[in-house]
């Protein structure tokens, strides 16, 4: 006698609903998605518990007649589709009917729904995946879906179920995600009677984000389209200033279904280059448009993962698309590759530039920077012009360098109010573009040894420095291999001056290491350019500075690419209205 044998049909529902439903948050967005695809222009939710006792989704879409009803809650039951064909071209949220029989086999189930122009609806109530009755209802149109007791007949997965509030806020997290790519419906969501969200008809995705996030972020928005070969990628994005520290407020459709897609978001940081410190992700509501033949919806039960044939001509328009917008911001340019004819301005006098000058921040030597007897800084105030202002991509004007806040911080006044600026990430992003333009110009500026140093490297340095080698030879370095588990440096970047080039390659090999370093060979000229304008002996804090040298790091800071980041992400400087001020002072 063999041993195979057929699972009783309860037996399999309650298999397929571990697939499906994984947590009360599951119930509502296949509930939701159902009452969309009815149609609904306004859908309730009710919650109790966390959805663990009760679940209520109510909606005014089409509703169902009873045969449909009953038949909804058997498996492989649709509306949406009708041949295998169907499956390459699927636009709807999912398939009529096809997670009720799960929700169904967990719990304690009804359904009341009614179409348009019937005297009666009908009442569908279930059990533990066994129907108890199905009778006429006396309810007004559409359909309404209630889920009670989740999991009573599955306590091992019951007991999985985190806090009251945690499944709460997944449940937030999926009723506000759908509202972001259904614009035109009214929904509301009810905890104990207690009204979390109520969401009405919105014109625009800044009008539902200035609801959902508040009125002050929809501010920081940007709004971003971009078009490729049957591709669209458009929605809106964060400012820097908005990034969290998780990736929570990225949201991700395609075709309008929210999708989670890794690589959508690494994509999109990717266009943040520069402009955020590690452990910072934006924050972006994206809809990517494509062929529905492209897009498979059926790799996992929620549907809510999705496989897209050439995903990486969606991943690099998302990439561009998010980078070419926030160019064209004045406030927050992010990095990029500098031009060949960038140069950054020269100090009133004929001689050359050096890197040492960037420091001074004046064409004087670097002991001008120390604090001065006050005749001296007088002068030296005078013969800056500080009534000129320094103009920021024509949205900031420093009208006045005012000081030092513990040789650390310069305070400037503007316009608007003031700013208060960190002199070493201002002169990080100084010189890094100085740096990356010396790189990128062919013909770095050299340094030689006085005497060869060697370099010992054990075997996944060694790999490293392979690897890099163009880049570093670009940068300036000149090294040889020296016998197999050593290198000899015989000149470095002159940006280094008088800096130890041993102790900064060791540096530029362990972070790569590390992981603290991209992979690409022009990412990784940005990232030894930064590490380079960091670790050098640059501007640091608690460093006292003239006010010349302040206002002329302001305005080389000012001609950058990129003046409100340093190389790292971190802000270069925090600007205050006046009207923060007088807010502050209790005057407004």
């Amino acid at each position: 006698m063999g041993i195979i044998h057929v699972l009783p049909e309860t037996v399999a529902n309650k298999i397929a609903a571990g697939e499906v439903i994984e947590r009360p948050a599951s119930i509502v967005k296949e509930l939701v998605e159902n009452s969309l695809d009815a149609g609904a222009t306004s859908i309730d939710i009710s919650i109790r518990s966390g959805g663990k006792s009760l679940i209520r989704v109510s909606d005014d879409g089409c509703g169902m007649v009873d045969e449909d009803a009953e038949l909804a809650f058997q498996r492989h039951a649709t509306s949406k589709i009708t041949s295998a064909d169907d499956l390459d071209r699927i636009l709807s949220f999912g398939f009529r009917g096809e997670a009720l029989p799960s929700i169904a086999a967990v719990s304690r189930m009804k359904l009341v729904t009614r179409t348009k122009g019937k005297s009666a609806g009908t009442e569908v109530v279930i059990e533990g995946g066994k129907t108890l009755s199905v009778k006429p209802s006396p309810c007004r149109d559409g359909t309404i879906a209630e889920v009670r007791d989740l999991f009573f007949n599955t306590p091992a997965r019951r007991k999985f179920l985190k806090t009251d509030s945690t499944e709460l806020g997944h449940i937030l997290d999926v009723v506000s995600n759908l509202a972001f790519a259904n614009l035109g419906i009214h929904f509301s969501l009810k905890s104990s009677e207690k009204t979390l969200l109520e969401l009405p008809p919105a014109q625009t995705l800044l009008e539902r984000a200035a609801v959902i996030w508040g009125d002050e972020s929809s501010h920081e928005l940007i709004e971003i389209d971009g078009d490729g070969t049957d591709i669209r990628v458009w929605g809106i994005i964060g400012k820097p200033r908005m990034a969290r520290a998780n990736r929570s407020g990225q949201i991700f459709f395609v075709n309008r279904r929210w999708v989670k897609a890794a690589s959508l978001s690494y994509a999109l940081m990717d266009g943040y280059h520069g402009l955020l410190m590690g452990g910072q992700y934006p924050m972006a509501v994206i809809f990517i448009d494509v062929n529905p033949e492209r897009v498979d919806v059926n790799v996992h039960p929620t549907k809510q993962e999705v496989r897209i044939s050439k995903e990486s001509e969606i991943k690099s328009l998302v990439y561009r698309t998010v980078m070419e917008r926030l160019q064209q911001e004045t406030d927050l340019a992010p990095v990029s590759r500098i031009p060949q004819d960038f140069t950054l301005p020269r100090p009133p006098d004929s001689r050359e530039t050096s890197y040492l000058d960037f420091k001074s921040g004046i064409p004087v030597a670097p002991d001008a920077l120390k604090m001065a007897e006050p005749s001296a800084m007088k002068l030296a105030e005078e013969e800056s012009g500080l009534t000129q202002p320094i103009v920021f991509r024509d949205q900031l004007r420093i009208t006045k360098v005012l000081g030092q806040i513990h040789h650390t911080f310069i305070v400037a006044e503007t316009e608007e109010g003031m700013i208060i600026i960190d002199q070493h990430a201002a002169h990080e992003r100084v010189m890094f573009e100085a740096l990356l333009r010396d790189i990128q110009s062919g013909s770095p500026k050299r340094q030689g040894l006085l005497m060869d140093e060697i370099l010992e490297l054990h075997p996944k340095q060694q790999e490293i420095v392979k690897a890099a080698w163009p880049m570093l030879t670009q940068l300036g370095f000149e090294i040889e291999k020296f016998g197999e588990n050593s290198l000899v440096i015989r000149s470095y970047p002159a940006a280094l001056e008088d800096d130890d080039p041993i102790a900064c390659l060791k540096m530029f090999l362990e972070e790569k290491e590390e992981g603290k370093l991209r992979t690409t060979i022009d990412n990784l000229q940005e990232e030894a350019a930064a590490l380079i304008a960091c670790k050098r002996q640059s501007v640091k804090a608690h460093d006292p500075l003239t006010p010349a040298g302040m206002r002329a790091l302001l305005e080389r800071l000012a001609h950058t690419e990129n003046p409100f980041n340093c190389p790292h992400g971190r802000p270069t400087f925090f600007k205050y209205s006046f009207f923060d001020l007088e807010k502050q002072f209790k005057r407004k």
